[in-house]
């Protein structure tokens, strides 16, 4: 019965290859629509200018002190911000004359305990915060004082697809090439 199916199969795939014809016609044409705006610069036709900001913030305990705010004024019409986000980075150190950041909430371990940098978002303020089981002036002022941070605005439609899911968000210069934005595209804000 088995050689029976097999042969069966064999001449099947062998008598009856896969059939092609002629094009057949070409349909009506369409209606055409109302034209939209033009693009500008991304590969996408669409463009933000203000996508990534930078900062110095003084940064306080939210059980010893209110929090630091950072304002960002959104001027992108016709977004809502329920699918948007934020990424914030902080300036760990410098290596080759060259800043190195870390994507928050980031933890630095002490002697006495643990300090993490944090933040939370609205669609209007970034609150960006320590949170610590140690006093944060037993550690110096280099932990909390004068702290340089940015910010990088990603609307919800940049973080759909594949290549979106390939983006290593924790590094800061891959988030920028993404976005298609360079050093001087960095906006400076003060915080309130």
């Amino acid at each position: 019965m088995k050689k029976f199916l097999l042969i069966a199969l064999v001449l099947g795939v062998a008598l009856f290859p896969a059939c092609e014809g002629p094009e057949g016609p070409q349909g009506p044409p369409g209606f055409d629509g109302q034209d939209g705006q033009d693009g500008q610069d991304g590969e996408d036709g669409v463009s933000f200018v203000d996508l990534v900001f930078e900062g110095q913030v003084n940064l306080a305990d939210l059980e010893q002190d209110p929090a630091q705010y950072v304002v960002i004024s959104f001027d992108v019409e016709g977004f809502s911000f329920e699918d948007d986000n934020f990424l914030v980075y902080i300036q760990w150190g410098v290596v080759n004359e060259r800043p190195v950041w870390r994507l928050m909430p980031q933890i630095a371990f002490f002697e006495q305990g643990i300090l993490t940098y944090n933040f939370e978002f609205s669609t209007e303020t970034v609150n960006i915060f320590i949170e610590s089981n140690i006093d944060p002036s037993t550690i110096g002022p280099e932990w909390t004082q004068n702290q340089v941070i940015r910010l990088v605005y990603m609307p919800g439609f940049f973080a759909q697809g594949e290549e979106a899911a390939r983006i290593d968000v924790s590094d800061f210069d891959s988030v920028m090439k993404y976005l298609g934005k360079t050093e001087h595209d960095i906006v400076p804000i003060k915080p309130r």
